[in-house]
């Protein structure tokens, strides 16, 4: 439970500070999907000073840990 606390305040710092439209959560932890998702939304919605927190989406990446690898192979064979 602290370890989603920590993920959640650092989610909450992001959205106060730089009003996003949407923060995905990638790597390793996006695979607790729901798990992970849900207190994370709730804890964000109530720590956040904007009240334009509906316009902020916060969701799994759906690549998950792959997201990386994915781009790296990708600007590889950009050039």
């Amino acid at each position: 439970e602290r370890y989603y606390v920590y993920v959640a305040a650092g989610i909450t710092d992001l959205v106060n500070i730089l009003s996003p439209e949407m923060v995905l959560i990638g790597g390793g932890i996006s695979r607790e999907g729901d798990y992970l998702l849900k207190p994370v939304q709730e804890y964000v919605a109530k720590y956040v000073y904007s009240k334009d927190m509906e316009q902020t989406q916060i969701k799994i990446a759906t690549l998950f840990n792959d997201a990386g690898i994915i781009g790296a192979a990708l600007a590889s064979t950009a050039e």
